[in-house]
């Protein structure tokens, strides 16, 4: 008999990375009728449409009785969220028809989601409840830390889901923050990023934007933007001079709406002269299949979106990833980034710095004088027998992880 699959984590908005890993690991584990945790009434229900149209799928939103950010717990456990709940019929009954809760791939377990703590709750409680009905309960592949002050929240999470599989998308902090909180090393797998291998049926899906320019370098910017407008001479010299040197047009894509990056993208197509937008506002999304289409067809990607990276390393495009702040410091950023570069190229002599900057100014700078060589030496890696390798085996090794999952 075949299980009953939920999933829950932090997919519920348009974030491109998040949605899309979900779409992934129900393709790859061939799910049918799946029930989805959401703390969204819109998403991901409105991204997914276009993937599962053709299965029957439950969404349950979560829901709390009061908003909980001014609650002003210290240190939260697990009975304070789930007395939280409001819908405790409704998530209790979905929970009982599922045989496996899936903790789908995403970087929420840091202390910057203590932040959106109604929405911290919101995916919490579903794996509480879970746990109680003594589901099985497994993670893919999540980036786990910093915790900081959140410490002991997440060492209580651990602690009350003792017995679940968890996985870890890097090789770097992930697992020294796990010791952090109580999880023993020999309890977690290492998986490739949630969306490194991207199902083909996925990939194969008729796009919905077309590109006509054949040679582009493609920009995901998610400043702030009126960051951009005080760089504005230096950005627009910068698409200038990209057309002039190298005969190159810039394509600006957005990974998320609002100011989460097709803000930012309307902008730069307003002041650059060689320009193409990719405008998800009417869709509502990025399309997977157009992503990824794009990604693989351009001379390079500078991207200040993690998943940027990852889908950058998985069409064999050359990339430089910007890493971002997240309160006062890069360190988040930095092992997702460096986590995916080693994951990828286990066993290949590479430099960091090569993939990952800080500065938008100096990845501007280094673009404009050195892309051919950017070029060349990143495909170097990519065309490497090592590379391929690599990608076959953590195909496998994903494949292998889910496939014990349904037969467990």
């Amino acid at each position: 008999m075949k299980k009953k699959i939920g999933f829950v984590g932090p997919f519920s908005t348009a974030n491109f990375g998040d949605w899309s890993m979900l779409v992934n690991n129900i393709y790859d584990l061939k799910t049918e009728n799946p029930i989805i945790f959401t703390y969204s009434p819109r998403f991901p229900k409105q991204s997914l449409r276009e993937y599962i149209e053709d299965i029957n799928v439950k969404y349950i939103e979560v829901k709390l009785k009061d908003s909980v950010e001014s609650t002003n717990v210290n240190n939260p456990t697990p009975l304070d969220a789930l007395v939280s709940l409001d819908n405790a019929s409704e998530v209790y009954e979905a929970i009982n028809e599922i045989d496996i809760l899936i903790v789908s791939g995403g970087g929420w377990i840091n202390h910057f989601w203590s932040q959106r703590i109604d929405k911290l709750y919101k995916i919490l409680i579903p794996i509480y409840i879970a746990n109680q009905k003594q589901k099985q309960i497994v993670f893919t592949a999540n980036g786990i830390g910093p915790f900081d002050e959140t410490r002991e929240l997440f060492r209580y999470f651990f602690g009350y889901i003792k017995g679940a599989k968890i996985a870890v998308r890097d090789n770097l902090y992930s697992m020294s923050h796990l010791h952090e909180v109580g999880v023993e090393g020999k309890e977690v797998f290492h998986l490739p990023d949630d969306l490194y291998l991207i199902n083909q049926s996925i990939i194969n899906k008729n796009t919905h934007i077309e590109i006509l320019e054949k040679d582009y370098i493609v920009i995901e910017m998610f400043y702030p933007t009126n960051m951009l407008k005080k760089h504005e001479k230096i950005l627009l010299d910068f698409s200038k001079k990209i057309y002039e040197k190298y005969g190159l047009t810039i394509v600006l894509l957005p990974f998320d709406l609002v100011q989460f990056g097709s803000e930012q993208a309307k902008y730069l197509h307003s002041i650059f002269e060689k320009s193409k937008l990719v405008d998800i506002d009417e869709l509502g999304y990025l399309p997977m299949q157009d992503a990824y289409s794009i990604i693989k067809n351009a001379k390079l990607m500078i991207t200040s979106r993690y998943h940027g990276l990852v889908l950058s390393l998985s069409a064999e495009t050359p990339v430089i990833f910007r890493l971002y702040d997240k309160m006062g410091d890069f360190r988040y950023s930095y092992n997702k980034g460096l986590g995916m570069l080693r994951t990828a190229f286990d066993g290949i002599e590479f430099s960091e710095q090569d993939f990952l900057q800080i500065d938008l100014i100096t990845i501007l700078n280094n673009v404009e004088n050195n892309l051919q060589d950017i070029v060349f030496n990143q495909k170097n890696i990519y065309s490497s027998k090592i590379f391929k390798q690599n990608k076959l085996k953590l195909k496998q090794v994903r494949s292998n992880y889910l496939q014990d999952i349904l037969e467990q």
